[in-house]
């Protein structure tokens, strides 16, 4: 099917669901109106008497929590390069918006829509709601199209959508009038770009792209406010006289299947012309195959993990294996999607990992028991944390200057001593190893927690409430995860516990800052907490996953093995029928993972033996460097390339986006 062919594609569903299906770098503009998690701050709607209750532009989801971090990289990567991306917010999350999306672009800024007919106060207690943010965000070569300095203001003043216009039946309270929408889209895209709203209500966004002849992707989760927008966006196509081919999805009669959605998505968006480049070239996206209608998913997050490059990787396997082999298993993102071959060989240099994955086909309950210890002391931070609200006054105290540093931090001993046994419950299941490690945490990371909050707000302005809470809990949730990460590393009594070991290894995979491995010159794991993002996570759905059966019944066809690389291959030696998927550390100066060193020498064994001595068929993923791609470019050797965008770049040592290999012998 021709991309130009179609005009739009509305979806009701779960967006969190559909954007993953989205191919990389295939939208043009994303405007959106997301939840503002406003409702907490609201007087809410304005009852008055005899008659229905005045808008105020608060909805039900506005008092559900609404997380901008949990968007923004899939956000990042449909957005082509060229593309603009601009979210309706509010005060309470623009800096949220910001934190997540600012070092990601080139530029952030900000529109201000001033509604000229807000909601009244009738008491005059405050300023009306009359202004709502925009955040916008773009890199260099992006659409941009002003024709005049005075079209460059950051302001736009409009009523607030009025009837006829504004629906009565669904009421949508923050239905956008058109006119604005119109005006936003036609600066930041051109005719026949696809705008995307995963956020799409009653579908105003749809009908201001349509009119302007771009294209459009919304996705609904809500059916009445779907079927609304399919009615009214029907209706604009329909003035037209020509005929566009149209995906609709429509889960009001039949239950959503991402697997449909997904694959028009595919159909419409995935470009599958290959470009040649000389000795290699680039290969298209498509999404791997289902194992059955059941998602594998990694065992826990792992450098390098290959999750995001599924797309690229599952359509160029063999559509025949009789065994597979994974010499560089990691978190399992291929060895969990391959569902063809008969038996499974997977093998990791790391005995860390290789002792999770025994511990979990083995269904050791000593292991379970430990890690839900551990996922228990971690919620019961929380309770703690929501019986002292007197840590936030004390907070207050001294940022109003009501307490010197000083004696924040004699109190904040105090606070310690006397909450001691509250504390040490916490630990409960721990208790007969040293605790004093915790106590001394809670009260360096309080204090030194505090001491960040003040100068922070010295230079950028007072914090919410909110913030103030989150930070002030951030210290707690770091102080047990440094406590356990001190067990990890120097209790001998865990050490000679291999389950309970694994089981903390688990946990900080889990709550270490963007899973990165890093040991220090002492072979300590040194990674710090992952912060107030990680505050409300924890373990029960993976450790329920960890039992499932679709996962027990994967391992179960799979014998595990902790070697290096050409030893398990040599012992294993695969044959003509069988595949290989390689997915080695990395060519560059941070090579080491979890302790292991695999240096430019062990890359050359790799390539030998593979390139000479291996009889399966064979895939290798890897960065593109040219000690690399020298090793591979051979006789009978194919290398195609993908870009991969890094969610983390560790002091420099990634570019955030650089090019891939995808190396086979077929």
């Amino acid at each position: 099917m021709n991309k130009g062919d179609w005009r739009k594609c509305l979806i009701c569903g779960n967006s969190k669901d559909v954007i993953k299906r989205i191919p990389d770098n295939s939208i043009d503009f994303i405007f959106t109106d997301p939840p503002y998690n406003i409702g907490k701050h609201s007087t809410g709607n304005i009852p008055l008497p005899g008659r229905s209750p005045m808008n105020n532009d608060v909805a039900k989801w506005d008092w559900e929590d609404f997380h901008p971090e949990e968007w923004a990289e899939e956000f990042i990567r449909i957005l082509k390069p060229t593309g603009n991306l601009f979210i309706f917010t509010s005060y309470n999350q623009i800096g949220k918006w910001y934190d997540c999306l600012d070092h990601r672009f080139d530029t952030t800024n900000f529109m201000i829509w001033h509604k000229t007919n807000p909601a009244p106060k009738i008491f005059k207690a405050g300023f009306l709601n009359s202004c709502e943010m925009i955040f916008t965000c773009w890199n260099k070569k992006h659409t941009w199209n002003f024709l005049s300095q005075r079209e460059m203001h950051n302001f736009y003043e409009s009523p607030i959508c009025m009837r006829p216009e504004r629906l009565s039946s669904p009421k949508h309270p923050a239905q956008k009038p058109i006119a604005l929408l119109k005006k936003i889209i036609t600066i930041a895209s051109n005719e026949g770009d696809i705008i995307f709203d995963p956020f799409m209500g009653v579908g105003s966004t749809g009908i201001a792209a349509m009119q302007l002849g771009r294209k459009f992707i919304g996705v609904e989760i809500e059916n009445d406010y779907f079927s609304a927008a399919k009615k009214r966006i029907e209706e604009e196509m329909n003035k037209t006289t020509e005929e566009f081919l149209d995906f609709v999805r429509d889960n009001t009669a039949v239950p959503y299947k991402e697997d449909i959605v997904g694959n028009s998505l595919i159909t419409l968006l995935s470009n599958s012309s290959i470009d040649k480049d000389e000795s290699f070239h680039k290969i298209s996206s498509v999404l791997p195959d289902d194992n059955d209608g059941v998602s594998l998913k990694p065992l826990l997050k792992w450098a390098g993990g290959k999750e995001k490059e599924l797309k690229y990787i599952i359509p160029n396997i063999p559509s025949e294996i009789k065994n597979y082999y994974e010499p560089f298993v990691g978190g399992g993102s291929v060895f969990l999607s391959v569902k063809r071959a008969e038996c499974y060989y997977v093998n990791d240099f790391s005995s860390e990992l290789i002792s999770l994955y025994r511990n979990i086909s083995e269904t050791n309950i000593d292991f379970f028991r430990y890690s839900q210890a551990i996922d228990e002391a971690w919620n019961k931070v929380d309770i703690f944390f929501s019986k002292h609200s007197s840590l936030i006054e004390l907070y207050k105290r001294f940022r109003q200057n009501g307490v010197s540093a000083e004696t924040l931090k004699e109190r904040i001993k105090k606070f310690v001593e006397d909450t001691k046994q509250q504390q040490l419950d916490i630990l409960e299941v721990f208790a007969d190893l040293d605790t004093t490690k915790f106590l001394s945490e809670i009260n360096k990371n309080l204090f030194r927690k505090m001491l960040r909050m003040k100068d922070l707000e010295l230079k950028k302005g007072l914090l919410s409430e909110e913030d103030v809470s989150e930070n002030i809990r951030t210290a707690m949730k770091s102080a047990l995860y440094m406590y356990f990460r001190s067990l990890y590393n120097d209790n001998k009594k865990i050490k000679e516990d291999s389950t309970l070991h694994c089981a903390l290894f688990l946990f900080i995979r889990n709550y270490c800052y963007s899973g990165m491995f890093r040991y220090n010159d002492k072979g300590d794991f040194n990674v710090p907490y992952g912060g107030m993002g990680y505050n409300k996570k924890n373990m029960e759905k993976k450790l329920s996953y960890y039992r499932s059966e679709a996962l027990l019944q994967r391992l179960s066809k799979a014998k595990i093995y902790n070697l290096d690389f050409e030893d398990f291959l040599r012992l294993n030696n695969p044959g003509k029928d069988d595949f290989v998927f390689l997915d080695p550390p990395y060519d560059s100066e941070f090579s080491t993972y979890a302790k292991n060193e695999f240096s430019k020498a062990d890359q050359e064994r790799l390539a030998n033996f593979m390139i000479r001595e291996c009889k399966a068929k064979w895939m290798l993923v890897i960065k593109n460097t040219d000690f690399i791609f020298n090793l591979y470019n051979k006789n009978g050797i194919n290398i195609r390339t993908f870009d991969k965008q890094y969610n983390v770049s560790f002091m420099n040592r990634n570019n955030r986006k650089t090019m891939h290999l995808l190396i086979t012998n077929y």
